[in-house]
């Protein structure tokens, strides 16, 4: 990106467009960024707007920094709000972090006259009068012509906004579906993912629901998070990055030997980690969609971790009964008198059906990644002017190397 007399527009300022922001403020110092925020409240985002103690980062605190090159900044912040007794592997509330994120971005604009923030929703771009400028249209219908635009809407509805069944559930994060539960009622919750934990542990501490069924194809549930183990991860580089079998294989074996010498499994998904993105990219089509079929899953469950006390307290409720965990695929929903009753099928086909009956139904399912699905103007107007489309697996908006957006032209964006 070079200097211009037009502004960089970064729209959505959660996690991503705030980090954006700062970032693109301290490499380009002379242009000017403006993050655009429809709430007004920059940083926290839909995942650390939170005010819940309870609600704990997913993370340890050595490892949130903002900054590569300061990897305790988070730590510092956390220790000045909290108090020196903060440690590097602690897991500290979600709320913590958000108000990082927003002193971040407040130290930065006071630095950078030309960072602003602005109070305002975009629902549409066209292009502008050059072909190097985008035009930026708010809900008001003004405008303002942009040199870049930055994409960071974050998570835009759930998984299961697309299903047969997506009317008869609400958002787990709804306060007033969750407001709705009484003493003695039955909750059912579909998705067994981080979203899922947040929801249980939510009603559990409310105390209301007598029981809590949850319901996923796969019956996975995050692992927990352990820190690195003294052992020396091994080198992956022999990973094949064009073989989804073999490379699949020879992980195994990597991990399998590693715990064998005293390691972690845990130590060979953060040795991977920064290689992801290429070893994705090099795959063939037909290798992507197998992966996403058959591996990720698991891979999605090792990958994203809960903090340990979180998982024994899952594996409490679970003990316990309160908590009760089924596998297999929804195929009938029946409502009557105030109540819900779901058909679930076996992942074996020859298993009968079973029957759950509850008073509320709620999605924890995980964000929604086909844009077709996504029902927010701004997303549905880049899809009707063509200067977005979905990738070929529906994970979302496919993009360049560089990751510019791929229009329907099949050309990224200029």
């Amino acid at each position: 990106m070079s200097t211009s007399s037009h502004p960089i527009v970064i729209i959505g300022g959660g996690f991503s467009g705030t980090l954006t922001a700062i970032h693109l403020s301290r490499r380009l110092p002379e242009s000017t960024v403006i993050l655009m925020e429809e709430t007004g409240e920059a940083g926290p985002g839909l995942a650390y707007r939170s005010t819940d103690a309870a609600a704990w980062l997913n993370v340890p605190a050595g490892k949130m920094s903002a900054f590569h090159d300061q990897p305790l900044h988070f730590l510092e912040y956390a220790r000045h709000q909290l108090g020196e007794g903060v440690q590097e592997a602690d897991f500290l509330p979600r709320h913590v972090y958000g108000g990082y994120l927003k002193r971040c971005l407040e130290n930065e604009a006071q630095r950078n006259p030309f960072l602003k923030v602005e109070k305002r929703r975009v629902h549409d771009l066209t292009r502008g009068d050059t072909d190097t400028t985008a035009r930026v249209i708010f809900k008001d219908q003004s405008t303002v012509d942009a040199a870049h635009v930055v994409l960071a809407t974050g998570n835009q509805g759930s998984a299961f906004a697309s299903s047969l069944w997506a009317a008869h559930a609400e958002p787990a994060r709804s306060g007033e579906a969750v407001s709705a539960i009484r003493a003695g009622d039955t909750v059912l919750i579909v998705g067994s993912g981080l979203t899922m934990i947040d929801a249980v542990l939510d009603l559990d501490r409310r105390g209301d629901a007598a029981s809590i069924h949850i319901v996923s194809r796969n019956g996975l549930l995050p692992r927990p998070y352990a820190p690195p183990s003294p052992k020396l991860a091994p080198d992956l580089d022999h990973l094949p990055d064009s073989h989804l079998r073999r490379a699949v294989r020879l992980f195994r074996r990597a991990i399998r030997g590693h715990e064998a010498q005293g390691g972690d499994w845990r130590d060979l998904f953060h040795e991977i980690r920064d290689a992801t993105p290429s070893l994705w990219k090099e795959l063939s089509a037909k290798d992507k969609a197998r992966f996403l079929r058959f591996i990720s899953p698991f891979w999605e469950v090792h990958r994203h971790q809960c903090p340990p006390e979180t998982h024994h307290k899952i594996q409490t409720l679970l003990a316990s009964g309160k908590l009760v965990q089924h596998r297999g695929t929804i195929v009938s929903i029946e409502r009557a008198a105030g109540s819900i009753r779901l058909g679930l099928a076996a992942r074996n086909r020859h298993a009968p059906a079973s029957w759950i009956e509850a008073q509320h139904f709620l999605d924890a399912t995980g964000p929604a990644r086909d844009l077709d699905a996504i029902r927010d103007p701004l997303i549905q107007n880049l899809l009707r002017r063509g200067f977005i489309r979905a990738d070929a697996h529906r994970l979302g908006a496919e993009t360049s190397a560089d990751y510019r957006a791929v229009g329907r032209d099949n050309r990224p964006s200029t």
